[in-house]
């Protein structure tokens, strides 16, 4: 059952990214592995969460949106070395730094609301715990393929 369930949630965020503007959701044509990464994030989430079809319908238009809105709020950080700037730039990187984190807060705290709408409370931690638990799982694949690289 619950593969039937990860199944149309597959397909329901398919058909949304269809009916989009592809260059606002989709990665760069040639950026596969981001693409499969997100479909394997998708589907992670989706098990984790064991979204009704009713709940993934609403869920994933809401999570996509915000998603795109984080991903503007990432840190593009300049290649420059600390010694390579002034006290004056230092001080205004760390202003920086601080004013987009509290923003990414903001933004993350907005869309938990939002989120409580649409799924129950428990639901909600669980996403946070799933998004957490993805990352640190797919840090540690990539881990064991660099260590498998080495070792040939």
């Amino acid at each position: 059952m619950k593969y039937v369930l990860i199944m149309i949630s597959m397909l329901f965020v398919s058909g949304i990214a269809f009916g989009q503007d592809p260059m606002d959701h989709m990665p760069p044509p040639n950026d596969k592995i981001a693409a499969k990464i997100e479909a394997q994030k998708v589907a992670f989430i989706t098990r984790i969460l064991d979204l009704t079809p009713e709940e993934a319908q609403k869920f994933w238009p809401l999570y996509n949106e915000y998603n795109a809105k984080e991903r503007e709020l990432r840190p593009n950080f300049k290649k420059q070395r600390p010694k390579d700037i002034s006290e004056e730039e230092a001080n205004e990187l760390i202003d920086n730094f601080f004013d987009n984190e509290q923003k990414r807060l903001n933004l993350t705290k907005n869309y938990y609301e939002k989120f409580k709408m649409i799924l129950p409370a428990k639901k909600v931690v669980k996403l946070h715990f799933a998004e957490r638990r993805f990352k640190e799982e797919l840090l540690k694949r990539i881990k064991e393929r660099r260590d498998k690289r080495r070792r040939r």
